[in-house]
């Protein structure tokens, strides 16, 4: 595998980035292979086979949306919401197809960039600071012929952010979708960021958000002027130099790309448990089973992985997550099942909780055959 590549700029040369993000993708993507469904609502759904209603809602369209359905309820919940229509459709995730139109999308965008930075199935990064020559207005352009040619070549909508940085593009791509476009000039960075809630900042959950609340820091503009020592000692250092330099629009990372793909993809596999699971050895079982099924696909793939993650999925839909990276990038059955046990008794072992859905990651993939790795997204238990 080659390492990944950043091309500094010249110093006298405007940075500039774009994150695109596919609008409702799964959802968007069932539109594409029968538009005659667009107006009505469309729900793709991650289906337990406990019974018909059981699972949850992976994406739903606007249609949809408009009835207070979104990501991650529980598909009787959205059922509920849309008892009145009887149009709505609750669609089968279709993992590989989703793939296909990400990949032929992907490639249209790669076009258009000096650096190319794959970040999931439905977003990237890519940095256009020397094909602009370091302008936003060039940039704006350059953004509306790559939605345009996404939209004409594949269907697909998308919404893209324009800034300074990745964090902000990030940031601009999610201000006015869908099908929008933000651009965030360096001269209006500040402004931009300020009046926005805190939890825009990528990064900023819920309980973040909430202690931050408790803090008296509502806005992004709140939290740059909030004393940092104080979030150090509430989040931690490396936390709150993030979360304080965000709020000041400040983000340093770069764009990469390497020959190989992202070695931020992942393989993962979920399954919906028979019954929900109260303690860690309930789930030895399928956690048995569900590595073994990550580490075919990694060998299929021929990857090398440098971490490995558990996730949890409760009762009540809370996510819980664990990961660890390793030493050295491995390839190991054993050591992966290991790994993975390690966090499951680590995760159960906080406090009492009531399990649905595991699942198991690898990531920070290295493939020595050249191929690029595959991010897999669902797998329901039978």
């Amino acid at each position: 595998m080659q390492a990944c590549q950043y091309r500094p700029l010249p110093a006298s040369l405007q940075r500039v980035v774009m994150h695109v993000d596919f609008d409702y993708f799964f959802a968007q993507c069932e539109e594409i292979r029968r538009p005659e469904i667009k107006e009505r609502p469309v729900l793709v759904c991650v289906f337990s086979g406990r019974t018909e209603d059981s699972g949850v809602v992976s994406t739903a369209n606007y249609v949809a949306r408009k009835y207070g359905v979104k990501s991650g309820i529980p598909i009787r919940v959205a059922k509920a919401k849309l008892a009145q229509v009887d149009n709505a459709l609750f669609l089968p995730l279709d993992a590989d197809y989703y793939r296909q139109v990400s990949e032929s999308a992907m490639a249209v965008i790669k076009e258009h960039a000096d650096v190319f930075e794959h970040v999931g199935i439905d977003e990237c990064f890519i940095d256009v600071s020397q094909r602009v020559k370091g302008s936003f207005d060039a940039a704006g352009a350059l953004a509306r012929t790559i939605k345009q040619q996404v939209q004409e070549r594949i269907g697909l909508t998308c919404s893209v952010g324009v800034a300074p940085n990745k964090m902000l593009a990030k940031v601009a791509s999610d201000y006015n979708k869908p099908d929008g476009l933000t651009a965030v000039g360096p001269e209006n960075a500040v402004q931009f960021i300020s009046a926005l809630d805190v939890d825009k900042i990528p990064g900023i959950g819920p309980k973040t958000r909430d202690r931050l609340a408790e803090l008296g820091v509502k806005t992004a503009g709140d939290l740059a002027s909030f004393d940092l020592f104080k979030l150090m000692q509430e989040f931690g250092k490396k936390t709150a130099t993030y979360i304080h330099n965000a709020a000041k629009g400040i983000d340093d990372e770069p764009v990469t790309e390497s020959a190989d793909g992202d070695r931020k993809q992942q393989i993962m596999r979920i399954v919906t448990l028979k019954k929900d699971a109260q303690s860690a050895e309930e789930m030895y079982a399928d956690l048995e089973e569900i590595c073994k099924q990550v580490y075919e696909s990694a060998t299929e793939k021929k990857a090398a992985f440098g971490s490995v993650g558990i996730i949890l999925i409760l009762d009540d839909l809370e996510n819980v997550t664990r990961s660890r990276a390793l030493k050295a990038h491995a390839s190991s059955l054993d050591l992966l099942r290991a790994t993975a046990r390690s966090l499951l008794d680590e995760a159960m072992g906080e406090k009492k909780r009531s399990v649905r859905r595991l699942g198991v990651r690898i990531s920070d993939l290295q493939d020595s055959s050249g191929q690029n790795t595959l991010f897999d997204y669902f797998s329901t238990a039978k």
